[in-house]
């Protein structure tokens, strides 16, 4: 008898909290379709914040987390709001749709291309089978540009691993682990040499170790790559002063998508 009580008052509890991510969601999803990006991110953080870790219902919040922070221009934030999302609901099609926009606009290529690609395996909207026929048909050439410029051998499991290293290693540079950065480009590196990005950014780590000469190394080594490469370029050209004086109190960290105007391109779904 009590254990049934107990249980009444354990479901009206669930239905209580149910109505208020409710009216939270609806406050969310009103703040994106008036274009307060800001007080969506907050109120889906307030939400995600009341949420276990672990609730379904939290597949929704940060569903519109993503969404928020892409239209803010904000894509490693996008993306890890996407990734948290589908450990929690792992056959949802409009998810992986969702984090194949995030993946291309973080520069992870070959994972956009895959999340397409598992989109169309699940069950998706009739009226969005178009839009992720678009969408794949962009990735697939994206991904077959980017694998060439690797060589024959290369696979996309392993553009993949090395998309993501270097991600890591911004993330890692935002969070001022210099070390652990270079570590991260170094093996970027060691996949496949081809880009100067990572080089640039690597040469930014080690500077900040006050590892001046291995950071004109690498930061010349970029200039080779791309003569044009203007953050490698800026900082060799300070680093005689910083030898002087020592490291800036500031490091410009740029995300190449961060200043374009993409906003109106993007597309992603909601429900």
């Amino acid at each position: 008898m009590s254990r049934k009580s107990k249980q009444s008052k354990h479901n009206r509890k669930f239905t209580a909290n149910s109505t208020q991510v409710d009216k939270y969601l609806d406050l969310i999803g009103h703040q994106i379709f008036q274009g307060n990006y800001a007080e969506a991110v907050a109120t889906c953080e307030r939400l995600l914040n009341f949420l276990p870790r672990h609730a379904l219902r939290r597949v929704d919040v940060l569903d519109q987390l993503g969404t928020a922070q892409a239209m803010l221009q904000n894509f490693p934030q996008s993306y890890a709001a996407y990734t948290e999302a589908l450990s929690l609901d792992p056959n949802n099609a409009e998810l992986w749709f969702n984090r194949g926009m995030a993946s291309r606009f973080t520069s992870r290529f070959g994972r956009s291309l895959r999340d397409y690609e598992r989109a169309k395996e699940l069950t998706i909207r009739p009226e969005l089978a178009k839009k992720l026929e678009e969408e794949l048909k962009f990735a697939h050439e994206v991904a077959r540009k980017t694998l060439k410029l690797r060589g024959p051998d290369f696979t996309l499991d392993q553009l993949i691993e090395q998309e993501d290293l270097f991600q890591n290693g911004l993330q890692l540079m935002e969070a001022g682990e210099w070390e652990e950065a270079e570590q991260a480009f170094q093996a970027s590196i060691t996949m496949n040499d081809c880009l100067p990005q990572p080089w640039g950014n690597l040469g930014i780590s080690l500077m900040m170790q006050e590892r001046y000469d291995e950071a004109e190394t690498a930061l010349k080594r970029a200039l080779v790559m791309d003569p044009r490469y203007t953050l490698a370029k800026n900082n060799l050209a300070a680093l005689p002063k910083i030898r002087r004086t020592g490291l800036p109190p500031i490091v410009d960290i740029r995300d190449p998508f961060k200043t374009s105007k993409l906003k109106q391109s993007i597309t992603f779904i909601e429900e």
